[in-house]
């Protein structure tokens, strides 16, 4: 086909498309179940060129895709009006629906878009806009942080008896902060050698559990992105997280039965003290911002309810400690909460770590992730 027939035949798809063809029914339904990087709407992807996919739920039988349309917006309202000031890929003559690659716009850290898509079926008859889906970036770059991975002082040696259980508790962690202006958007960011759960204002962070991911720890770490807008307000506000040792030091598979890990036991395969990171990025409507970000000025305790904690063995929870503000500002506190250290200051612990290829020398101190990734799953939710 000749370059002058290739383009005769997109015009004169495009003017039936658009005129002969605007009042008929399409045999295609409108698009559903639009996602990004296999997700849907999600917050915090690290992809500059995330994948796109819909699905065609049409009830006509042998009903055929032959083109579609992406527009990509930057605010709700231009999307819901067809403005597409991000990306329009025009009408594409193609089959396909899913991993259609984002090809506009360099996209930057932390931005928010808006994008719609319709579909052409084998009539060239369009089918109507779908829903407005989103999705969100991540922070890109190292610089982008500011946040320091926190953690206690941990002065306890490493468990060695693999005829007894170590369960140490859940340790909790807040900060507390002042927003004086009009908030349009909050994002919070945030990591764990461990497993993490946020509060804000004494209320929970999300309805996902075991964030942020079961990694190798030593090569990446995985970040979560939550869009806490609505739990924020005008005056003090607090952040708090709690921490477990998770699948980072914690019990892991069948290690404690067969006598895998740093000395045996179990536990500890990939560092001895779990650490905290996080960011919490407040965009205001006359565009500044504050960050707020894991450092020396938090504060930590071993004092809460979760007095044993491990993914694998249980936990044990004591009601009398229960605090239910412990994450809200300016609340009373029978714990006893002290000053976090940056994770790398508990220093270096070295022991022999055992498994199938036998035993080694390996470093249980706080060995900073070579890279923070996108979590690339649907979250564990409560069904």
């Amino acid at each position: 086909m000749t370059v002058i027939t290739l383009l005769f035949s997109v015009v004169s798809f495009a003017k039936c498309s658009t005129t002969e063809n605007s009042k008929a029914i399409s045999s295609l339904a409108i698009p559903q179940q639009l996602r990004c990087e296999y997700l849907v709407n999600p917050l915090g992807i690290d992809t500059s060129y995330p994948r796109l996919t819909w699905i065609d739920d049409s009830k006509e039988r042998r009903a055929t895709q032959t083109a579609y349309q992406i527009k990509v917006s930057s605010s709700q309202k231009l999307a819901e009006g067809g403005k597409a000031d991000i990306w329009d890929s025009g009408i594409k003559q193609s089959a396909e629906t899913s991993n259609i690659v984002y090809a506009g716009n360099t996209l930057r850290s932390g931005q928010k878009v808006y994008w719609r898509v319709r579909v052409w079926d084998s009539k060239r008859i369009p089918s109507g806009w779908s829903e407005v889906a989103i999705w969100s970036m991540g922070l890109l770059s190292k610089h982008d942080w500011t946040a320091k991975w926190i953690t206690f002082k941990d002065s306890t040696k490493l468990h060695t008896d693999r005829n007894s259980l170590y369960l140490p508790p859940a340790r909790h962690y807040k900060k507390e902060f002042g927003t004086f202006q009009k908030v349009a958007r909050a994002t919070l960011y945030s990591s764990a050698l461990g497993i993490s759960e946020f509060h804000i204002n004494g209320k929970r962070v999300g309805n996902s559990f075991f964030e942020p991911g079961w990694s190798d720890y030593l090569k990446r770490a995985y970040c979560r992105t939550h869009d806490v807008t609505h739990l924020l307000k005008f005056g003090k506000n607090s952040i708090g997280a709690i921490v477990t040792d998770g699948w980072y030091s914690g019990y892991v598979g069948y290690g404690l039965l067969v006598g895998y890990g740093p000395n045996k036991v179990g536990r500890y395969f990939y560092g001895k003290t779990p650490a905290l990171l996080a960011q919490l990025v407040i965009e205001f409507t006359d565009g500044s911002k504050q960050t707020i970000g894991t450092n020396e000025s938090w504060l930590v305790t071993g004092d809460g309810p979760i007095r044993e904690a491990d993914l694998i063995m249980g936990e044990t929870f004591d009601a009398r400690y229960i605090e239910e503000n412990w994450a809200a500002p300016n609340t009373a506190s029978r714990w006893n909460w002290q000053n976090v250290i940056l994770a790398k200051d508990n220093g270096s612990t070295k022991a022999t770590f055992s498994d199938n290829r036998g035993n080694r020398q390996v470093e249980l101190g706080f060995q900073e992730p070579l890279k923070l990734k996108s979590y690339c799953a649907p979250p564990i939710i409560a069904a």
